[in-house]
């Protein structure tokens, strides 16, 4: 960490990462605690930045972008709280600097003692008051104030089309007990130019992408911001405390200086200026390149090769330790076990189901109180009708995965199979086999004059969510405590599936509090017939 970083009391903990980097707590034995975010990327997303930035990450690298960053947040901290009237608060900077380890840029904010809003299960008693309120009406507020404030690149990082940045929000709760909430992270690690709805992409960024004549990262209308301050640095003063305004006006001028700073360069330029910034050229080796653009670029290609097979080989010797950890030789016996033993296939899906209990807890998604009521209910003597079909499921998910990446492309390159077979059995290899099961079941419960499993076949069929088949046939006809934990898989999955889909998913999005919620509807359905 930098040298003048004040003493910490204890080592540096991460609190979050994203796309533009990630958040370290300082906690110092003198001051407040500071979150410092140290500003990085992923493969993917470096990739993306270098296509239409023409470097890594400029929070990484660039003085003037880093520079440009804390003066956002510094006059955003004084307009916000004004616009959505003391209902929103954002995270101030406290300063910049450079990680010597990691060779990036760092951006101090005060820290914010938060959380994101609740996810839902079983025995929730909150609503989805606080996403709705945040959704439905401060976002939008907050949206329309940057555009009529000239920060037109904030409304990525605000949430316009963009599910991710609803993580970008957490609520604090004051000494009175009133909650409010704050905008941690106003920085983009990737341009405005991947939302969810084609829509806002042709409406809103494609334009301003062609206004400001660049990818739309960030950007700041000054002149705009400049004549807003001053027609309204009255009410500014009387809101924010006397000299606001002429304050606010001098960081929209370094404002200004800065952001020209880094958009003026070339992608040249800046592709050389990251590399240098991190040591890996020499200032003297800078400017020869600068005249020697091929030569510059036929370097970078290469780099770009050569981390392509590190990375590679990196995913090979963890793919293949992974590997040397599987119990080869007893897993034939555990496989038969499975197969032959009811039992053993109860405790296996009982074991699945309690450590997803264990990770909500770890998060702060289950009180103490709940994962000790589902926990409970997992080891009812009635819960185990439907856990047995369900770790089936569960059970050949790893066989399905097998026959699908390593047997048919096997036989395709040996001329067994055509590329149609194999195109199939991977797109529909899961939903095979669980249908497969299920009919044998529905085949059985009939024979015997039983409850055929139809709700499980019918889901069994979807891709990924059929998974869920077991659980949501006994949330929708089960009784009694074998519904909860039913109920609770189905609020893991569909929050799962939120959390994994590419692009616009990830943990706090969006994306996924509405997969979470959507289970709402099929548990309240559920309790309504017991009653």
């Amino acid at each position: 960490m930098r040298t003048d970083a004040p003493p910490l009391a204890t080592e540096p903990r991460c609190i979050g990462r994203g796309r533009s980097g990630v958040v370290f707590l300082l906690e110092s034995e003198k001051g407040p605690k500071i979150a410092r975010k140290i500003f990085d990327s992923g493969t993917l997303t470096r990739l993306v930045q270098y296509i239409f930035l023409g470097a890594a990450n400029p929070y990484a690298w660039s003085e003037h972008a880093i520079r440009g960053a804390l003066l956002r947040r510094r006059i955003l901290a004084e307009l916000v709280p004004m616009a959505l009237k003391g209902r929103m608060h954002v995270a101030r900077a406290l300063g910049h600097g450079w990680d010597e380890d990691r060779a990036a840029m760092t951006l101090d904010t005060e820290y914010i003692d938060g959380a994101h809003p609740a996810l839902h299960h079983p025995l929730s008693q909150s609503g989805k008051q606080d996403t709705d309120e945040l959704r439905h009406k401060l976002l939008p507020q907050l949206q329309e104030f940057l555009r009529e404030t000239g920060f037109d690149g904030m409304l990525w990082q605000a949430g316009l089309g963009n599910p991710v940045a609803f993580a970008n929000f957490i609520l604090r709760k004051d000494a009175r007990g009133t909650t409010h909430w704050f905008w941690v992270d106003l920085e983009s690690g990737v341009p405005a130019l991947f939302p969810a709805r084609l829509g806002i992409l042709m409406g809103t960024y494609l334009p301003l992408c062609f206004k400001y004549r660049a990818p739309l990262f960030d950007h700041t209308d000054t002149t705009r911001l400049t004549a807003w301050l001053t027609r309204n640095g009255a009410r500014l003063d009387a809101a924010r405390g006397a000299g606001t305004t002429k304050r606010l006006l001098s960081d929209c001028a370094a404002l200004e200086v800065s952001g020209m700073g880094f958009w003026q360069q070339t992608r040249l330029q800046k592709s050389i200026a990251s590399q240098e910034t991190k040591g890996r050229v020499s200032h003297t080796e800078a400017r020869l390149y600068a005249r020697r653009p091929l030569r510059w670029w036929s370097l970078e290609a290469l780099r770009g090769m050569r981390g392509t097979i590190t990375r590679t080989w990196r995913l090979c010797r963890k793919f293949a330790a992974q590997l040397q950890q599987v119990p080869w030789l007893v897993l034939p016996a555990q496989a038969s076990s499975f197969m032959f033993s009811q039992q053993r296939r109860e405790q296996v899906a009982r074991a699945a189901i309690l450590l997803r209990v264990d990770q909500w807890t770890s998060r702060g998604s289950l009180s103490p109180a709940h994962a000790i009521e589902i926990s409970a209910a997992v080891h009812e003597e009635d819960s185990s009708a439907w856990l047995s079909d369900f770790a089936v499921h569960l059970g050949i998910k790893p066989l399905v995965k097998a026959t699908e990446w390593i047997v048919f492309p096997a036989l395709l390159l040996s001329g067994t199979v055509s590329e149609a077979t194999v195109a199939l059995v991977i797109l529909a290899g899961g939903s095979l086999s669980r249908s497969l099961y299920t009919s044998l079941r529905t085949i059985q419960e009939i024979s015997r004059g039983g409850k055929p499993p139809w709700i499980a076949l019918g889901v069994g069929v979807l891709p990924v969510l059929g998974n869920l088949a077991y659980p949501a046939q006994i949330a929708w006809t089960g009784h009694g405590d074998k519904n909860l934990p039913a109920q609770f898989l189905l609020y893991d999955g569909l929050t799962l599936i939120g959390r994994r889909l590419p692009i616009w998913g990830g943990r706090n999005t969006l994306t996924e509090q509405l997969s979470n919620h959507a289970v709402d509807r099929l548990v309240r359905r559920s309790t309504r017939t017991k009653v």
